[in-house]
Parts: structure tokens; sequence; C-alpha cells
């Protein structure tokens, strides 16, 4: 059985997932970065204003750090 940390949410969580993400993206050489970056910016803008402390862990844990753990979902 695969444990999974969970990401308690914070700003600084937050920012840090973003910059990683970012980075990460700099990588890729078979998709448009500046697309990637844009992608990147909307998902983050859509739950900016979230205001349900569950719905805010499950985007940082579930969908951002799970993303980055998968290196991009295997597009780097």
């Amino acid at each position: 059985m695969a444990s999974t940390t969970v990401i308690p949410w914070s700003r600084r969580a937050v920012l840090s997932l973003y910059k990683s993400l970012l980075r990460e993206g700099e990588r890729l050489q078979y998709t448009d970065q500046n697309f990637f970056r844009r992608s990147v910016r909307q998902e983050f803008e859509k739950v900016r204003h979230e205001s349900e402390n569950a719905e805010r862990q499950r985007q940082l844990n579930v969908k951002g750090y799970y993303l980055l753990s998968q290196k991009l979902g295997g597009l780097v």
C-alpha cells in the first residue's frame, strides 16, 4: 500500500507548487511552453477565491502535487 503525503494548504505551499510546476514546465520539449504556463495560471486563478478548505486541500494535493509527482503526467 503506497502512502501519500498530504501537504496542508497554506499560501506558501500554493506558491511553492506554482513555482515548481513552472520550473518543470521549462523542461517540456514537445509542448508549447507559453500554453503550459497559461494553463497553469488559469487553473490557479480558478481556485484562487475558493473559500471551502476541503476544496482548497483537494486542489493542492490531488491535482497539483499529484501532477508534479507524475512529472506533469508524462509530458516531461
